[in-house]
């Protein structure tokens, strides 16, 4: 049994390794625009049951990106029903991951890929619906699109219902100072630290593309409404705790307004949402729509989400206080040792009173001090009383046990202002494009807000293999064979560990908005961005309709 258990942690480091590996290659094909060979890469790696619901999303994602768009509607169509059934968790798959590797259990996408499961869908009904010639096929198409965006919709009203508003946070914000104290006292476990801030709560981007999506089928009530939400979701807090630029508001209002002209609104509303939402620079804007006009849109799908890396901790007792300690790993000067320290600090230094208080009393001072660099877990004299007799404290006594946790490592987005130039009856060459959301920083936000949750699965699941293998290793009657054999086993413990990096890296990591309004005609769009120019061919722009350009750019 014992050999059994130690053997299976070094196949499981073996395992992750390779991964690792494959996904970086794989990622790294996809990042030069080798979408079908970034496919095949992905496909070998990803084809396991607990890794299906990434296979689903991530080819469907290549094949989208190759213009397969059936077979893309297809695969994430999968990913839909996969990611409905994970949404309960598995008990004995959960049980398997904590006993073993946290890569063992299914994986379950976050509420941001589910939203993002559709929002590809739709944009795939889209593009076959501009290729199709038969006029009754298209209008199915059309809308099976904005069923998608129902879909977005739902999923987006079920996280919302679960997560404070940013109505919320902005009255916590402003209530008095002994309710803003309390609820700092509750945050003691938590880290002091109100993860309310970093939930992925609503997405002012998917309800623009909602309200896009209308305004392409004609349903221009529904689109005012959605543009709406949109707009009012960029002003209460989605621009600020995204760091999007102000003006994603003013661009939703402005379309809310051309909706609100389309659907028969009275001038004097139209006139007073003007003046109350549109600084002088939109309002200029807004006087380019005419009549008749076309309009071409362009969806620049910029990057790749970041990937998460692994941090060491080690994990030590410390009696005196009845708690344990969390220390990172000290591995040099690095540009990653240097983010994962940083992370730590950020996430989960000890920066509350009574951490602090255990730390005084541990090391003085000093203690309290050093407490900026460590984490402290603490147990209580009952609870520690339990440990001993289960021998956990003989066990830290021996050696300190490896926690892994996930982490991102920094990051930066592609700053470079992209140019249109339209090349047809109406010369342009336009720089109004817009930045209106950043999955890059909403994953990382997310991220920040479970870290709490992560680190505490990780020790659990830690002590419980170091233990495990303790106690295997104590029945041994040969004194000499026990201690080697405990020494091998913590050693394959110690170098298996690992934290769950899983994520839908195929999705772009920001996405940048042009809508440029053109008398009707034919035109050959170029849009150049940092060096690079995208072309999308002789195009007929026709009156009163739009041109949607799902640009993916992996640059």
């Amino acid at each position: 049994m014992r050999w059994f258990f130690l053997c299976l942690s070094i196949s499981f480091l073996a395992g992750c390794a390779t991964y690792k590996q494959d996904i970086d290659a794989g990622l790294s094909l996809a990042k030069e625009g080798e979408w079908k060979k970034a496919e095949d890469k992905l496909e070998g790696v990803l084809d396991n049951s607990q890794d299906k619901l990434l296979y689903y999303m991530e080819i469907g994602a290549l094949a989208q990106n190759q213009g397969d768009y059936e077979r893309s509607n297809t695969l994430l169509e999968q990913a839909e029903r996969l990611s409905d059934t994970f949404f309960q968790e598995n008990f004995s798959n959960r049980s398997w991951a904590l006993l073993s590797n946290p890569r063992q259990s299914d994986y379950r996408g976050s509420g941001m890929e589910r939203i993002y499961i559709s929002y590809l869908k739709s944009m795939n009904y889209l593009a076959l619906a501009e290729q199709e010639k038969n006029t009754a096929k298209k209008r199915q198409l059309n809308d099976a699109a904005v069923v998608e965006v129902r879909r977005i919709d739902i999923k987006l009203n079920e996280i919302r219902a679960q997560n404070p508003s940013y109505q919320d946070l902005n009255a916590k914000e402003n209530q008095a100072f002994y309710m803003k104290a309390l609820s700092w006292l509750g945050n003691f476990y938590t880290g002091g630290r109100d993860t309310d801030k970093f939930l992925y709560r609503d997405d002012a981007w998917a309800r623009y593309m909602e309200g896009l999506q209308y305004e392409i089928n004609s349903e221009y009530d529904d689109a005012r409404i959605s543009y709406q939400k949109a707009a009012n979701l960029y002003e209460d807090g989605y621009a600020k705790q995204y760091d999007l630029p102000s003006t994603t508001a003013e661009r939703a209002w402005l379309d809310t307004i051309r909706m609100m002209q389309k659907g028969g609104f009275s001038q004097s509303e139209i006139q007073q949402k003007i003046k109350d939402k549109l600084s002088p620079d939109m309002q200029e804007t807004l006087k380019q729509y005419h009549t008749g006009d076309a309009e071409l849109v362009i969806l620049e799908h910029q990057g790749f989400i970041p990937d998460k890396s692994e941090m060491t901790l080690l994990l030590f007792s410390d009696p005196r206080a009845y708690s344990l300690v969390l220390e990172p790993l000290h591995g040099g000067g690095t540009t990653q040792t240097n983010d994962s320290f940083r992370w730590f600090t950020m996430v989960y230094a000890d920066i509350n009173p009574l951490n602090l208080i255990a730390n005084y009393k541990a090391g003085g001072a000093w203690g309290t001090f050093s407490g900026i660099f460590t984490k402290r877990v603490i147990l209580g004299r009952p609870v520690w009383q339990q440990l001993s007799a289960a021998n956990v404290d003989k066990l830290l006594a021996q050696q300190p046990i490896r926690v892994t946790v996930p982490y991102y490592r920094r990051f930066t987005l592609d700053q470079h202002q992209p140019r249109l130039k339209t090349n047809g009856p109406a010369m342009t060459d336009t720089s109004h494009s817009l930045r209106m959301t950043s999955l890059a920083d909403i994953a990382f936000q997310e991220q920040l807000a479970q870290a709490q949750r992560d680190i505490y699965e990780g020790l659990t699941r830690e002590l419980l293999r170091s233990w495990l293998t303790y106690q295997l290793t104590a029945n041994v009657k040969d004194e000499s064979a026990s201690l080697i054999l405990n020494l091998i086993g913590q050693v394959a413990v110690f170098a298996s560990s690992a934290a769950d990096t899983r994520n839908w890296l195929t999705l772009p990591a920001q996405v940048r908005l042009t809508r440029e309004p053109l008398p009707p005609g034919e035109y050959a769009p170029d849009y150049n961005v940092n060096q690079k120019q995208f072309s999308l061919g002789k195009i007929n722009l026709e009156a009163n309709k739009i041109k949607l350009w799902n640009l993916r750019n992996p640059y």
